[in-house]
C-alpha cells in the first residue's frame, strides 16, 4: 500500500512539473509615441512590465525610436513608460502606461502615447492616509498627514500654496462630467485648502519639507491613540475647522490652513478627513487668472467643485485601495500616469517617494517621473521628515 501511495505521489509531482513546464515565455512589443507637436524626443525610455499578482517586474530600455520587446510569462501586466529630459532649467517628464492588461498571446503588440509635463519644484514626499488602530482595536483616522518637499535647488515660498483632493472621493470607473468649456483641461477639487501668507513669510529651502496635518497634535497620548505611528505636534500646518456643534480637535500651534471649499457631502464634518482607501491629491499655486472660490457644477447633478487648469498643477498623486483600482484614474495621465496603494486600511502604513539621488551637498532628490506606480513605495511606519529632511527655520514650535 505504501509503495502504491509513493508511486501516486511521484506521478502527481511529475504531472505538476509538466504543467509548470507548459507555461512558456511569450514575446510582447511596445511602440512608444509622443503627442502631436512635441519636438524634443528622449534618447531613451525606461519600460517596466509589472505583474502585481506575483510581484514580478521586468525592466527594459527603448531607444529614441520608442521600440522595445520583452519576453514575459503570460499574465496580467501594467506596462509603464518613463523618460526625463533637462531643458531650459526644467525637468521635462515623459510618462505613460497601460494598466491591468491580460497578455497571453505570443507576439502581442501595444502602442503607448506618453504624456509630457514639466516637473514641479514642490512634491509630495510622503502621504499617510490609511489610519491606525487603538490598543482596543478601534479605528483611528485623525493622524493623517501629507509631507511636501522642496525637490529643487531654489528657495520656494509656501505662501498661497493650495492643497486638496480631487473628485471622486473613492476611485471609481464612473467619473463626473463638468459643465465647463474645455472641461478636460482642468482638475476638480472636492476639498481645497490654502496656506496663508503675504508672499515671503514661509520659505522652504532646498531639502526642507513642510508637514500638513489633519490635526497637528501628539496623537500618541493616552487619551487619543497610544498606538498612533506619529507625533504631529511639530507640523507646520493643520486643517483646523472650528465648529460650534461638534468640536473634536483643539487648535494647535501649527498654522491654520484657509479652508477654500469642501463639497456638500463634507459640510457637516468637524475635521478634514481623507478617504482611508486613498484619494487623489494635488498641489498648485494660483495665478492672476485663477479664481479659487469659483465653482463649477457637474453635468446632470448639483454637486460642485473648484476647477483648476492642469497647467498649474505642481504635483499630483493618485492613491487607491489596491492593485485592482490602479486603472480607475481621477488624475489625468499627464500629471500621474499610475497610482500607488497600501492595500489595506487602519494598518499604520504610508506611501513615500523613492530617492533618485543624493547630491554632493547632502540634499536628497526624489524621483518624480509623474507615475506614482514607480515613484512611490509602501512604508511600514509613517515618518515625518524621513531621510532627515530639513525643518523650516520659521517653525519655532517643532522639535
Amino acid at each position: 500500500m505504501k509503495k502504491t501511495l509513493l508511486l501516486l505521489t511521484c506521478a502527481a509531482l511529475l504531472t505538476a512539473c509538466s504543467k509548470t513546464d507548459d507555461v512558456k515565455e511569450i514575446t510582447v512589443s511596445v511602440q512608444i509615441t509622443t503627442p502631436a507637436g512635441v519636438t524634443t524626443v528622449p534618447e531613451s525610455y525606461q519600460v517596466e512590465f509589472i505583474n502585481y499578482n506575483d510581484n514580478s517586474k521586468i525592466e527594459k530600455t527603448a531607444g529614441a525610436d520608442g521600440k522595445v520587446t520583452a519576453g514575459i510569462l503570460p499574465g496580467i501586466y501594467t506596462i509603464s513608460v518613463s523618460a526625463e529630459v533637462l531643458a531650459q532649467g526644467f525637468s521635462v517628464i515623459y510618462s505613460g502606461s497601460i494598466v491591468n492588461e491580460n497578455i497571453i498571446t505570443d507576439g502581442a503588440s501595444y502602442t503607448i502615447e506618453v504624456a509630457v509635463a514639466k516637473s514641479g519644484t514642490l512634491v509630495f514626499k510622503e502621504i499617510y492616509y490609511t489610519g491606525s488602530r487603538t490598543p482596543s482595536n478601534a479605528t483611528y483616522f485623525r493622524d493623517q498627514f501629507c509631507e511636501i518637499y522642496n525637490n529643487s535647488e531654489s528657495v520656494v515660498y509656501a505662501d498661497g500654496l493650495c492643497i486638496g483632493t480631487l473628485y471622486t472621493n473613492l476611485a471609481s470607473a464612473t467619473q463626473p462630467t463638468w459643465d465647463r468649456e474645455n472641461a478636460g483641461d482642468y482638475v476638480y477639487y472636492q476639498w481645497l485648502w490654502q496656506i496663508p501668507g503675504t508672499g515671503t513669510q514661509y520659505p522652504i529651502r532646498p531639502g526642507e519639507s513642510i508637514i500638513i496635518a489633519q490635526w497637528a497634535t501628539n496623537h500618541q497620548i493616552e487619551t487619543l491613540n497610544p498606538s498612533a505611528p506619529a507625533n504631529l505636534s511639530s507640523s507646520e500646518f493643520e486643517g483646523y475647522i472650528a465648529s460650534s456643534s461638534t468640536q473634536i480637535q483643539t487648535d494647535e500651534q501649527a498654522i491654520n490652513l484657509n479652508l477654500i471649499y469642501r463639497m456638500s457631502n463634507f459640510q457637516s464634518m468637524p475635521q478634514w478627513l481623507n478617504s482611508v482607501n486613498g484619494c487623489a491629491y494635488a498641489l498648485f499655486f494660483p495665478d492672476e487668472n485663477t479664481n479659487i472660490t469659483e465653482l463649477t457644477t457637474q453635468v446632470g447633478a448639483t454637486a460642485q467643485g473648484v476647477a483648476i487648469p492642469i497647467s498649474l498643477i505642481l504635483d499630483a498623486v493618485e492613491t487607491v485601495d489596491n492593485e485592482t483600482k490602479v486603472q480607475l484614474k481621477r488624475i489625468p495621465a499627464v500629471l500621474d500616469a499610475g497610482a500607488t496603494f497600501v492595500g489595506a486600511t487602519y494598518v499604520s502604513k504610508s506611501v513615500a517617494r523613492k530617492i533618485k539621488e543624493t547630491k554632493a551637498n547632502g540634499q536628497i532628490i526624489y524621483q518624480d517621473i509623474n507615475n506614482s506606480s514607480s515613484d512611490f513605495e509602501v512604508k511600514d511606519m509613517p515618518t515625518i521628515r524621513r531621510n532627515n529632511a530639513g525643518k523650516p527655520s520659521w517653525n519655532t514650535w517643532g522639535n
